[in-house]
């Protein structure tokens, strides 16, 4: 019986150290890959960790599959909302994900179906922490918070040329697989608490 009972202790400071690493990763900001077989899982396991700081802002999301064909990347850049060097065009209704999304989060799905100059738009504009809209002479800082799905670690597609290294380097640093994440979290519990904080899908 007092195996079994030690055997319950260790789960459970395990579980609360994963539970506790995932909070604090949350609150860091850092971009983060969530991998899994399954899209419902990313995107549960994403909205778990937007949801867990305080005050969360806006949830934006990019479908790369959208951007497929953007060979130039000037498209991908009129999404995100205008970068140096960019042909985004500035308008007052729509700002891009990037301000829409402000301090929260936005989330990447499909990333490796952009073509590589809409990669490197992509790239510039985390790298630099900044992005520029035409029309605007002025930079803006980039806030939110990059969370990006794939059904393989970045790194692994990256081992099989379906995206840059930069850009792997950069958004998939942090791997974990999303089942985990939402294990770690119980998912029920957390995830009703935070529903006002999701906005539509952009």
């Amino acid at each position: 019986m007092r195996k079994n009972l030690q055997a319950v202790d260790v789960w459970k400071s395990r579980e609360e150290k994963l539970n506790s690493s995932y909070r604090r990763l949350a609150v860091s900001r850092l971009p983060v890959n969530l991998y899994s077989a399954q899209a419902r899982m990313q995107r549960r396991a994403a909205t778990l960790l937007h949801g867990i700081e305080t005050g969360t802002g806006q949830w934006e999301e990019l479908d790369c599959c959208q951007l497929a064909d953007d060979l130039r990347g000037d498209r991908t850049s009129l999404h995100l909302g205008g970068v140096a060097g960019g042909v985004a065009l500035f308008n007052e209704e729509r700002n891009g994900l990037i301000a829409a999304a402000g301090r929260g989060t936005l989330f990447i799905t499909h990333l490796e179906k952009l073509p590589p100059a809409a990669q490197r738009v992509l790239y510039r504009i985390i790298e630099t922490g900044r992005y520029t809209p035409v029309g605007d002479p002025y930079p803006r800082p980039v806030s939110c918070r990059f969370i990006v799905a794939s059904r393989r670690p970045l790194i692994e597609l990256a081992h099989s040329f379906a995206l840059g290294r930069e850009l792997t380097d950069l958004l998939g640093r942090i791997p974990l697989k999303a089942e985990d994440v939402i294990h770690a979290f119980e998912a029920e519990a957390i995830y009703s608490a935070h529903p006002g904080n999701l906005a539509a899908a952009s």
